[in-house]
């Protein structure tokens, strides 16, 4: 036992001084007081297939004089992990959509409670009303830039997919063509 607690029982303190913290602290920039286990930087899964395929390269280094077939195999590669990279990244960019859309929501659905909570006072239009009514627009407003964002950003993404693999099927010609048997 702790000098302190010398005169009251174990526990005494703790549930009388709880420090309140708000459920979601990366949403507000509160740093938790409590240490949580980080996780490694490589839980990112862009990152993990990155490091991933550096570790299976250097694994698998050859000698110097490679031939042409090595060389093909490791072009081969290098463009398939290019196509698994815009994937992830297509899906990463889907999962932050879902997320800003639901906070957003989230926020819309907050404000229209306020307004349900001002009673009879919501029939009137004064300055509290007129400020939920406005941030609710401009929710709205962010919902649309960030669709807007999220066409913008996956239209980008298709198409360096689409490239990506137009360069592939290239590749698996040009092995063909060399003699090389390379399943797509």
């Amino acid at each position: 036992m702790r000098t302190y607690y010398e005169n009251k029982t174990p526990g005494y303190f703790d549930l009388k001084y709880i420090r309140y913290l708000p459920i979601d602290l990366k949403r507000y920039g509160i740093p938790a007081t409590t240490k949580k286990p980080q996780k490694p930087f490589y839980e990112n899964k862009l990152v993990g297939h990155i490091l991933e395929t550096i570790y299976r390269k250097d694994e698998v280094k050859s000698p110097l004089g490679e031939s042409i077939d090595e060389l093909f195999k490791d072009r081969l590669g290098l463009i398939r992990s290019k196509i698994e990279l815009i994937l992830l990244q297509l899906e990463q960019r889907k999962k932050i959509n879902q997320e800003i859309l639901y906070r957003i929501d989230q926020d819309s659905c907050k404000a229209q409670s306020l307004i349900f909570e001002m009673g009879y006072r919501v029939y009137r239009m004064d300055r509290d009303r007129l400020t939920l009514e406005k941030t609710k627009f401009d929710l709205e407003g962010q919902k649309r830039l960030e669709e807007v964002s999220y066409f913008r950003d996956t239209g980008l993404l298709n198409k360096d997919l689409k490239d990506t693999l137009i360069q592939y099927l290239g590749e698996v010609q040009k092995g063909k063509i060399i003699g090389l048997e390379e399943e797509p």
